[in-house]
């Protein structure tokens, strides 16, 4: 009995074509697709539950750089070790324990077992392979050196997972502290004030502005606070609308490297970053354009991309890739200049990955003493807050002792 298949394929012209094909098996509807001059990248059987699969899908956890960089070391290793391709695609898939990452490998056996490429593979899934990824792997299967290619994957993608990780753990606490503290606060307007007010109101005690206005938040809070919580939901979905749009994603880079504490830090995260890609890019054979094509879509910072637009450019024209990025404000001055030595000496390569240690080192301090001055930052600004409240509740009481006395 025939059955349906869904193919991406490439016609004689390169141009990717998609579409489907009735075959007794999905060899047999590669052949079929072969014979009309398609070159197969992607091809799988259509099931009546697919709409329910891709449904749940949209619950599965993404693939993290630490699930990338453990598949591309262990990948390393076989092909080190003269293991097959497709021997070493079939373990890595068997012992897989990420849902979404095993059933990209199968996919991508199935598609090497029906003639497509490893990268042309690959390139099937970008949302779970990055560019990066798709780049070096193909300069490693044209070059013959895929096992080095994969270690250098590894190797950045650990770097690259080390950096979040930190990043996320300086940031835990805070966000802790800040998120205990509003709840703690609106539960004391909420519940606590309400119940103050109508002792004062029975003694008929003079009440202070201050607790004039914490009593009228308060009764907000508590008949309106579908209002409070929809101006949140509503500034939440207008921030993200924004940022979908190029001009709200160049104003919002732009306030971001602007933050008077946090800015700093990001800053170095984008140098850090773009350096260790851009190095080991080019470690791996890539070409400088196409590395700089790589980089730009996973620099997440528009004066970033702005600035690898203009160096490209610079090539193009025969120019240096360091003077563009030089008038920048986002990369310092050591970076510029050493990427300017490295091209006149050819290992830029090199003094990119220098760049890169140099950086990541700055954030590791930076995030560190970050964390050591937000916490009691964070803790006398949230005690003010509450003393502030408790204070006001406080003060009409202190008045009907005065004169009572």
């Amino acid at each position: 009995m025939p059955q349906k298949f869904a193919y991406k394929a490439r016609n004689q012209s390169g141009k990717l074509v998609t579409g489907k094909v009735e075959a007794e098996n999905r060899n047999k509807a590669i052949t079929l697709l072969r014979e009309r001059k398609f070159f197969v990248v992607e091809i799988k059987e259509t099931l009546a539950g697919e709409v329910s699969i891709n449904l749940n899908k949209i619950f599965q956890k993404k693939v993290s750089t630490k699930d990338l960089s453990v598949m591309c070391r262990q990948f390393a290793t076989m092909t080190q070790a003269g293991v097959p391709i497709l021997q070493s695609l079939n373990i890595l898939m068997q012992q897989c324990d990420h849902k979404l990452l095993k059933e990209t490998m199968k996919r991508v056996t199935e598609n090497i077992e029906g003639g497509v490429s490893l990268a042309e593979s690959f390139k099937s899934f970008p949302k779970v392979f990055p560019p990066i990824f798709i780049s070096m792997v193909e300069a490693g299967e044209v070059g013959g050196a895929l096992d080095q290619v994969l270690e250098r994957l590894a190797a950045n993608f650990e770097k690259e997972h080390e950096l979040k990780e930190k990043v996320k753990s300086a940031m835990t606490y805070p966000a802790v502290v800040v998120v205990v503290a509003i709840l703690a606060i609106a539960a004391l307007l909420i519940f606590v004030v309400p119940q103050f007010m109508t002792m004062l109101s029975d003694m008929d005690a003079p009440i202070p502005l201050t607790t004039q206005m914490i009593i009228m938040f308060s009764d907000f809070l508590k008949n309106f606070w579908y209002i409070v919580l929809f101006l949140i939901a509503g500034a939440v979905f207008g921030y993200k609308q924004a940022v979908k749009t190029e001009k709200g994603r160049e104003v919002k880079d732009q306030v971001v490297l602007k933050l008077p504490v946090f800015g700093p830090m990001i800053q170095k995260i984008i140098v850090a970053r773009f350096c260790r890609s851009l190095s080991t890019l080019l470690k791996s054979g890539v070409p400088v354009l196409q590395s700089l094509e790589v980089v730009k879509n996973i620099a997440g910072n528009y004066a970033v991309i702005k600035s690898i637009k203009e160096a490209e450019d610079s090539i193009k024209e025969g120019q240096s890739i360091s003077l563009p990025l030089q008038k920048s404000r986002v990369f310092p001055p050591m970076v510029t200049r050493m990427m300017a030595i490295g091209e006149e000496t050819g290992a830029i390569d090199t003094l990119l990955e220098k760049i890169a240690d140099f950086y990541e080192r700055e954030v590791d301090d930076l995030v560190s003493r970050l964390s050591s001055m937000l916490e009691p930052v964070l803790i006398v600004g949230m005690g003010g807050v509450v003393g502030f409240i408790i204070l006001s509740i406080m003060l009409p009481m202190f008045s009907v002792i005065e004169n009572v006395k």
